[in-house]
């Protein structure tokens, strides 16, 4: 890419056209606040023309430059007709100083990208010798995007948000703004901003621009003087080609699907980002905790809109009745692992935690019940800071409710115990039955933990009933629940 004689790639293959002799080359200024890890700069290289670069800022902080946001690993080479485009099509990273010019010159060419060491300093860069593909970054470009959405003169699109930004197949974008939940580059940046920036960090528990403050998580984090950890970077997506399975998490993610701001995908790609192994109980898959971040965010999309929220089906007809059939058995904790846990998939395991969070709801612990999750995120961040050092954690662990914990055992607590000790705390309420009416076995030490704490009411043997998809309708959030006593029936308008 130094090269100033660099010829282009004659058979780019699903990736891009090679002949872009149809593109009159323009210079272009941009500006922007930086922001990490990296950003699009708006212009596109093309392939086998020299792009000239100049940093015009002096902000203290290292800025690069890169062709395309492409990973390797999305051209699948060694598979069956997978070598169909070129494999390192991201360049390598170019570090430009203030006042200084570079030149590169890429055989592919592609939508140019700009990585930030620092947030929230301006910087300024000027290009030569770039084109301008389909881009929308504000209202502004409205006129330009879908004209060049019609013109398909290039075979990217990138549309850009403060906190997300999509880089696109051009057929793929074209796809996604005609969606009719969306229908404009603008309702879709809005809905972008909405439901993939700020609703799964919501219920991560973060904060940050562009991420709401809800009071019964940041309320809760500061009655017990816990930090509410910020979230001020950039996450992308690659629309085009998965590097695993059919989408590949990271950041960014990719996938052969077009990006919707309400996809299952795409939050399901983001929240493997965003859940952790101790939310999940002992021997659980990941998967099992994958979830949440995509159907709370359905769940607002259908409170805000009214519209199909489209969620997965989950087993809660089989889980009630299997808890049902276990109340009779000599030994029902027995039962319930070999007729549900030892056969569970990732469902029964998501949807386990959705009938906490019904119970907490409905149980006044939260207006909300989803936003347990966002509390336990808190503990968990908060738990690992707080077991770094013997001081921190003699100073820490009251406020997270492990004060009958040493820092050696709290190592080696596993999950199971974890969830029990921590679930309980967040929603004051003693879970020790309700995980024995699940159960899920833990120690006498947590147990301990737990009557340490003296809670004053016991989580109830309740089952709250939904048909498959309707949680994300708020079925079992309403409070419509059956007692967990052996006699109940599964309603027959809950199929």
């Amino acid at each position: 890419n130094y090269r100033n004689i660099n010829p282009v790639q004659a058979d780019m293959g699903n990736f891009s056209r090679s002949d872009f002799s149809h593109i009159t080359p323009v210079s272009k200024t941009v500006s922007m606040t930086s922001k990490r890890n990296f950003r699009s700069a708006g212009v596109y290289a093309l392939p086998g023309q020299t792009v000239r670069v100049t940093r015009n800022d002096s902000s203290d902080l290292t800025v690069k430059v890169f062709v395309n946001s492409l990973r390797s690993g999305s051209t699948h080479q060694w598979a069956e007709n997978g070598y169909k485009r070129p494999k390192y099509l991201q360049s390598q990273k170019m570090q430009i100083d203030s006042g200084e010019t570079i030149t590169f010159t890429s055989p592919y060419g592609g939508p140019l990208q700009l990585e930030f060491s620092q947030n929230d300093l301006p910087v300024e860069l000027s290009f030569a010798n770039v084109g301008e593909h389909a881009y929308w970054q504000s209202i502004a470009d409205d006129e330009s995007f879908t004209a060049e959405l019609a013109a398909t003169d290039y075979d990217w699109a990138e549309l850009v948000t403060p906190g997300f930004e999509v880089h696109s197949t051009m057929m793929k974008m074209r796809v996604s703004v005609v969606d009719e939940d969306w229908g404009s580059a603008q309702a879709l940046a809005a809905g972008t901003m909405r439901y993939v920036h700020n609703f799964p960090h919501v219920l991560a528990g973060f904060k940050g621009p562009g991420i709401d403050v809800v009071d019964e998580i940041h309320d809760f984090a500061i009655a017990n003087n816990l930090t509410i950890d910020n979230l001020d970077l950039v996450k992308h997506m690659n629309a085009d080609q998965a590097t695993c399975g059919y989408g590949c998490s990271g950041n960014p993610y990719d996938a052969y699907w077009s990006f919707s701001p309400t996809g299952h995908g795409d939050i399901h790609e983001l929240g493997h980002g965003l859940e952790k192994w101790r939310l999940r109980f002992n021997d659980w898959q990941t998967h099992t905790s994958t979830n949440p971040y995509s159907y709370y965010t359905k769940t607002q999309f259908y409170k805000e809109t009214g519209g199909d929220p489209s969620c997965q089906s989950l087993p809660f007809e089989h889980m009630f009745n299997t808890l049902q059939a276990s109340v009779d058995e000599v030994d029902p904790a027995a039962y319930m692992k070999t007729e549900l846990w030892d056969k569970m998939g990732w469902s029964e395991g998501v949807s386990l935690f959705i009938q906490m969070m019904m119970s907490a709801q409905d149980n006044g612990v939260l207006e909300d019940g989803w936003h347990l999750l966002a509390r336990l995120h808190i503990l968990e961040r908060e738990f690992k800071r707080a077991t770094a050092s013997e001081s921190l954690w003699a100073q820490k662990k009251a406020n997270l409710g492990f004060s009958e914990y040493s820092l050696e055992e709290a190592d080696a607590l596993n999950q199971t115990d974890w969830l029990l000790i921590a679930i309980s705390f967040a929603t004051g309420m003693d879970h020790r039955d309700y995980f024995t009416m699940w159960g899920q076995a833990y120690s006498p030490e947590a147990a301990a933990q737990v009557v340490a704490a003296n809670y004053t009411k016991q989580t109830p043997r309740n089952f709250y009933i939904s048909s498959g998809t309707g949680y994300c309708r708020g079925e079992g959030f309403d409070g419509t629940k059956l007692p967990v006593d052996g006699n109940q029936v599964w309603p027959s308008n809950n199929k």
